[in-house]
């Protein structure tokens, strides 16, 4: 494989403007000189003003599980958990300028999206319906008791309702929210890119994302459909399962995202940037191939990515599989052709035991899938932050 490095075991927006009186109520809601609801006022007000956009309704874990015939214990009832201290952490740092208005947007937009805070319906204003405020950590029950997730690098909340039962009968979070722990600030500077110079970017995958949904591409491959190897826009969100763990470590840690669109609409995007970190972007379009294998710095951070070719209709707002996955003909895999194509064996491997990254002619490739990574209690994502950091 040529070069290699083994790791031991370890969204961009435009710049917002802000009322100067937020920031100082989220000063004196770090200090303690205000209550809660009063912080959340203000939340309310970047609502409301579209300064944060929700594009989902957070919902309630109680009912869902009561429904499937789990006892939930009083004691531990999620609305009686007070407000993670992170939070109050990045009020405080953002009112005394260590962040900058758009992280600290970004990071309370992530906090409603995931159901960490809510917001009473009737203060919102438009079509978006919210509950009650509320503060959840993540957690896995059975049938007998709930056992709260730590991680030993990042903090780990689950998002309201969004769970299921797995084969075992336990109940589990779809998708976790990750935050920062104010315990380990030294750590975090080490691996992040706050106050680094390098110009870098994560890509999110956007059409994957829409590719998974319901009716579409897997409709089709699953032969439940005809017709749906064209699928509507999806909205665009971190809840997407596949690499939304990696996007939201690497956005907390400061480092900007953009999406596949942005690429594909303006392919030259990716020239001002030194070093492009890929997800699991599996569908792309010949444009977006074109820009990403043509750059001199890539790091796909997810195996079988640039794996299936798709057509956009911005117009319809629909994305079409031209090639790849085993379409339109069996024998056709990838796509593109792409000689570095390394969905198999790497795709399957989640546990990353002995990840490794290799070199190839563009950039660097890892030979397991990290999405656990981001979640574990374990060094590995320590190191290969550091890694993804100094590549």
């Amino acid at each position: 494989m040529g070069s290699s490095i083994h790791i031991p075991n370890s969204s961009a927006q435009e710049d917002v403007q802000i009322p100067d009186w937020i920031k100082n109520v989220a000063g004196w809601w770090a200090k303690g000189d205000i209550s809660e609801n009063e912080f959340l006022n203000g939340i309310e007000y970047l609502i409301n003003n579209d300064i944060i956009h929700l594009h989902f309704v957070p919902c309630n874990p109680l009912g869902v599980l009561e429904e499937a015939g789990f006892k939930i214990e009083a004691e531990h009832n999620l609305d009686t958990v007070l407000v993670p201290d992170w939070v109050k952490n990045n009020a405080k740092w953002w009112h005394e300028d260590l962040i900058g208005d758009t992280d600290f947007i970004n990071g309370i937009q992530h906090l409603v999206q995931y159901g960490i805070i809510k917001i009473e319906n009737k203060k919102i204003l438009g079509k978006v319906p919210l509950e009650d405020i509320v503060f959840s950590p993540a957690w896995i029950t059975d049938k007998s008791n709930l056992v709260f997730i730590n991680s030993s690098f990042f903090e780990l909340y689950g998002r309201d309702g969004n769970c299921l039962v797995d084969d075992d009968g336990k109940i589990r979070w779809v998708n976790a929210a990750l935050g920062l722990d104010p315990n380990k600030m030294g750590m975090y500077n080490e691996v992040a890119v706050w106050n680094d110079p390098q110009k870098v970017v994560v890509v999110y995958p956007y059409f994957t994302y829409a590719a998974y949904n319901e009716p579409g591409f897997y409709t089709y491959f699953r032969g439940e459909c005809d017709d749906c190897t064209t699928t509507k826009f999806a909205l665009p969100n971190t809840l997407y399962t596949s690499s939304g763990n990696g996007h939201q470590a690497l956005t907390l840690l400061g480092y900007p995202s953009i999406t596949d669109i942005e690429i594909d609409q303006n392919p030259s995007i990716l020239q001002q940037f030194d070093k492009v970190i890929i997800l699991h972007n599996e569908y792309v379009t010949r444009t977006m191939f074109d820009a990403i294998t043509n750059h001199p710095n890539v790091l796909y951070l997810y195996p079988n990515a640039l794996y299936a070719e798709i057509e956009v209709n911005y117009t319809d707002e629909t994305i079409t599989l031209i090639r790849g996955h085993n379409y339109p003909t069996p024998d056709i895999t990838n796509g593109f052709g792409w000689e570095f194509d390394n969905t198999h064996p790497y795709e399957f491997d989640s546990a990353c035991l002995d990840m490794q990254l290799y070199e190839i002619d563009n950039g660097w490739m890892t030979t397991c899938y990290p999405e656990n990574l981001f979640t574990s209690d374990g060094p590995d994502i320590y190191n290969l932050l550091k890694i993804i950091k100094d590549l």
